[in-house]
């Protein structure tokens, strides 16, 4: 019985954790998506920037840049 007690309240711990990860996860690809765009509309391009282009700048860089890099060190190992 307690084994079982134990079990889910270890299996409810482990998703509150997962929750708490990906909204820190979704929080920091927000902060950079709008400091980009902050960035680039200092620079005065052509044409306003919104938050979605930001969105889409920090989402490139991390799938070109740490994606690639994350996955060679993980296939090293």
């Amino acid at each position: 019985m307690w084994n079982k007690a134990r079990a889910l309240l270890q299996h409810g711990l482990n998703l509150l954790l997962a929750i708490i990860l990906l909204l820190a996860c979704a929080s920091y690809v927000a902060i950079n998506s709008i400091l980009a765009t902050e960035v680039i509309n200092d620079l005065r391009l052509d044409t306003y920037v919104t938050v979605d282009t930001g969105l889409g700048i920090v989402m490139l860089v991390l799938l070109l840049g740490w994606g690639p890099v994350w996955l060679m060190r993980s296939f090293k190992k």
